[in-house]
């Protein structure tokens, strides 16, 4: 079998996969892209091998030969591939008086999952989280200028922020 199945981010990525528990030389190791539909060979007669800078889900196997024997291939791993965490923007800015308002933030063009929003009052001195994973946000009764963004992850990537939004608050 081979250890070492995971996911990984899109891109720039390293994942070690090791063969264990077989009989025999390891001829070669081989993978694919198209579930095995075209098997791509890999010069690599080590028990190990290192799977770099994938951007499609990629299975691997290992081909072992014992003597005379007929070679045999181990047990498949698959790398799964999330893409990279895409923050989108923020539509919804506007001017509101103060105390009394309401405004509707929308996002869009993102790519992952909402982890969170948040805003800030200093300009992301300090921001502050919400607990709100949804694609729409609206922002009520506010008394001072804020900004809001949202937070994004696609996977195991790193988070993103979305561009943000600004509701001005005039006294």
């Amino acid at each position: 079998t081979i250890a070492g199945s995971t996911a990984v981010c899109s891109g720039t990525n390293s994942t070690l996969l090791t063969l264990s528990g077989h009989t025999g030389s390891v001829v070669k190791w081989q993978y694919s892209t198209d579930n095995w539909v075209t098997p791509i060979d890999i010069v690599n007669t080590t028990t190990t091998y290192t799977a770099t800078n994938l951007t499609l889900q990629t299975k691997y196997l290992a081909v072992v030969q014992s003597g005379v024997c007929s070679a045999v291939n181990s047990a498949d791993a698959t790398i799964t591939i999330d893409p990279v965490s895409v923050g989108g923007a923020i539509a919804g800015s506007a001017t509101v008086c103060a105390v009394t308002n309401s405004t509707l933030l929308t996002l869009s063009g993102y790519t992952g999952t909402i982890v969170k929003w948040q805003y800030s009052i200093d300009n992301w001195v300090t921001p502050v989280d919400i607990v709100n994973t949804a694609a729409t946000y609206t922002a009520t009764n506010l008394t001072a200028t804020t900004k809001y963004q949202a937070v994004i992850q696609s996977g195991v990537c790193p988070t993103a922020n979305s561009t943000d939004a600004t509701v001005t608050v005039n006294p």
